[in-house]
């Protein structure tokens, strides 16, 4: 009696690292962002946009390298930028339309969550490193 081999989805490791990715990521703006606020005084308005830039650079990297073992050039880098451009929109639109219908922020973070970051895999995985792999 044989057994028959159970393999995962090819785009089940992709994902997990995308989320492992992310998380990182996350913890990078928050170190940046608190460091230059709390510890250089720089106001908030200004120490986002650094720490936005800084985590998405990290990501870029990290996602072409290892998440979708690609290769770092102008036409993934352009790419990801677009789709980066695609998340930072949805992001806004979904918590100003929670914000807007009375939700509390939490939900609205939990909406940012499970929209943005699906969409954004599926954006990368078909349009991002199509045919560049």
């Amino acid at each position: 009696m044989q057994r028959e081999s159970r393999r995962l989805p090819p785009w089940l490791p992709r994902l997990l690292r995308f989320g492992i990715t992310g998380l990182i990521a996350t913890a990078i703006h928050i170190v940046v962002a608190v460091t230059l606020i709390a510890g250089l005084r720089v106001p908030p308005y200004v120490a986002n946009p650094i720490a936005f830039l800084a985590a998405t650079a990290f990501s870029y990297a990290t996602n072409t390298l290892w998440s979708f073992a690609s290769r770092m050039d102008r036409r993934t880098l352009r790419r990801y930028a677009c789709v980066a451009a695609f998340g930072f929109l949805a992001t806004t639109a979904i918590a100003a339309a929670a914000e807007a219908a009375g939700l509390d922020y939490r939900i609205g973070i939990a909406l940012v969550i499970a929209l943005v970051t699906p969409s954004t895999f599926a954006l990368h995985s078909v349009w991002t490193y199509r045919a560049v792999r």
